[in-house]
């Protein structure tokens, strides 16, 4: 039974199962960018059956097609133990099929790396090298080929990469011995010229063993995954058509053209938009929104944002005009939203939906509200020293090197400074202090938006600034300085205190707004600083804006979603 034409179908399956587990690695890529993962559940965005049987159950399909494959070589194997050249190569391919499946599974159990790791090693580097050398000695008796010198030769050095683990080489270490196993294969079975008689039983198993087995597990598994290939690609075809209809459509949408900031806000668990001044432009209406994102079609700019109301999807414009999503498009959004991440309860993960449903095919903007708190000043540096002066004083910065085993301070770059101060009316004083906005390497000090410069004492009981004429403020390091800006300063409380500590392991933070003279203007347990507006909480727990001068401009809401980084409990501050 075990003639050429078995052996060959056997090496011919071989090699389909090699072919595969190049297409599924293939697919594993390629696919990531088009599948949304809930823990280990996977779900594609087409919704095809078979590619969701292929993700859903990848980590038992590839164990097993791979450890199947392999039994099945090392029983043919044994059944041409007469041919012992076919028999050896045989075995070499399923021995690293059923390892490489087993491998996974040990992956997947957590099992030691470093155990796996020798297991590699005894496996695809110490055993061939043995076997290899052996059969070299063994094929000089008689008349050797080149192509089985070559090819154990080709064994030996693999092995000594793999042993000397050679970057990325034991990755695939495995997939080289199949290639190699599967030529000698061919090679020996193309020279056999005995063939096995085996009794009538033995030859129904085999033919089950050879047909049945073989066909489900190489062929079964190849078509799968080339269909899982095929259908993406025609999938992907009808996503792309209808991308380009909605951009077209896009381009109709009255509103769509106006670049004014739309804001996010949040109330009773429906989402709206309203603008910079606070003024409502969309009533809060929607179960979810993402930010405007700026848009070019055709060299034109637009405005859109994606919105979810009544389990339908919308593309919007700031007039609230809007296109339904429907086919394929419909079905990419839906399976977004149902398999992206955790159930979403706010527009925060919904934003990543607008940026995957759009993709390569346009790039967006987000309009988000923009901060630019920190100003920076340029000093001068001769030697080690550096230099800085305005028309009410200089400031001279020393370096103080010390030599300490101490971590580098959280809060300052580590290095004290002696500063002078030197002021127009020939008044000097110099302090030792930290300077956390200074940057040495490009001579560059951070200041707060008005200019003051940032300070901490040597002792780190208080902290503040230079203010325009170099005099220095120093207020108690219960407070951290947020900004100083409008002729305010803006303070966080640090609380440390045992009975501050709430059953959520996390401290309260309270902020206060104050005047130059010390005067406090405004107290809240949450700020967000901008150019021209603050967004707090007020005394009902509700998010409102406020303008530079702290009056309310808006109307009261749940969330307010100035910017990416504000979490979702509306215990905001973008400073912790």
């Amino acid at each position: 039974m075990n003639s050429k034409r078995m052996n060959r179908i056997v090496a011919i399956f071989n090699i389909i199962s090699i072919t595969t587990f190049y297409i599924l690695m293939f697919s594993a890529s390629y696919l990531a960018s088009n599948i949304m993962s809930r823990e280990t559940e996977a779900k594609s965005i087409y919704n095809s059956f078979i590619i969701e049987t292929l993700l859903n159950n990848i980590q038992i399909i590839v164990p097993l097609m791979f450890s199947g494959i392999g039994i099945i070589n090392i029983i043919c194997a044994i059944q041409n133990k007469q041919n012992k050249k076919i028999c050896f190569w045989q075995l070499v391919f399923g021995i690293s099929y059923v390892w490489s499946g087993l491998g996974i599974l040990m992956l997947l159990t957590d099992m030691d790396e470093d155990i796996i790791d020798w297991i590699d090693k005894i496996i695809f580097s110490i055993v061939p090298i043995i076997l290899a050398m052996v059969n070299l000695a063994l094929i000089k008796k008689h008349k050797p080929k080149i192509i089985q010198i070559i090819s154990y030769i080709a064994v030996i050095i693999l092995s000594i990469l793999s042993l000397l683990e050679v970057p990325s080489l034991l990755e695939v270490i495995s997939l080289h011995w199949s290639i190699i196993a599967v030529v000698m294969q061919l090679i020996y079975i193309h020279f056999q010229d005995r063939n096995i008689e085996e009794s009538k039983s033995r030859k129904i198993v085999n033919i089950l063993l050879y047909y049945v087995l073989q066909l489900i597990l190489a062929v079964g598994f190849f078509v799968m995954a080339l269909s899982s290939l095929f259908i993406t690609k025609v999938n992907e075809i009808k996503w792309k058509n209808g991308l380009i209809e909605l951009y077209h459509n896009v381009t109709t949408l009255k509103g769509s053209t106006d670049k004014e900031l739309y804001i996010p806000v949040e109330k009773n668990y429906k989402y709206g938009f309203i603008n910079e001044n606070g003024q409502e432009k969309i009533s809060c209406q929607y179960d979810k929104i993402t930010y405007f994102n700026e848009i070019e079609i055709n060299n034109s700019t637009y405005y859109i944002a994606l919105a979810k109301k009544d389990n339908k999807f919308y593309i919007i414009s700031k007039s609230n005009s809007s296109i339904e999503l429907n086919g394929v498009l419909e079905k990419y959004m839906q399976t977004i939203d149902n398999y992206l991440s955790e159930p979403m309860t706010s527009m925060f993960n919904f934003e990543f939906s607008l940026q995957t449903f759009t993709r390569e095919e346009a790039n967006l903007n987000t309009q988000t509200v923009e901060t630019n708190n920190t100003n920076s000043i340029a000093l001068t540096k001769k030697k080690s020293k550096y230099y800085y002066s305005n028309k009410n004083y200089s400031m001279i910065i020393e370096p103080i090197y010390e030599e300490t085993d101490d971590d580098e301070d959280e809060n300052t770059n580590g290095l004290k400074y002696n500063v002078t101060i030197m002021k127009s009316n020939g008044e000097k004083k110099s302090s030792i202090v930290y300077l956390p906005g200074l940057y040495e390497d490009d001579a560059t000090l951070d200041t707060f938006t008005n200019g003051y410069i940032e300070f901490e004492n040597e002792e780190y009981t208080g902290n503040g600034w230079y203010d325009s004429e170099g005099n220095q403020i120093t207020i108690p390091n219960t407070y951290t300085i947020r900004d100083i800006k409008d002729n305010k300063v803006i303070l966080q409380l640090n609380n440390t205190e045992d009975e501050n500590y709430n059953e959520n392991k996390k401290y309260e933070f309270h902020f206060l707004i104050m005047d130059m003279t010390g005067k406090i203007l405004l107290q809240t347990t949450a700020i967000d600083i901008y150019d021209n507006m603050y967004l707090v909480k007020n005394a009902n727990n509700k998010m409102v804006l406020m303008d530079k001068d702290l009056n309310v401009i808006s109307n009261e809401y749940d969330k307010i979603m100035t910017t990416m980084q504000i979490d979702r409990s509306a215990n905001y501050s973008s400073y912790y």
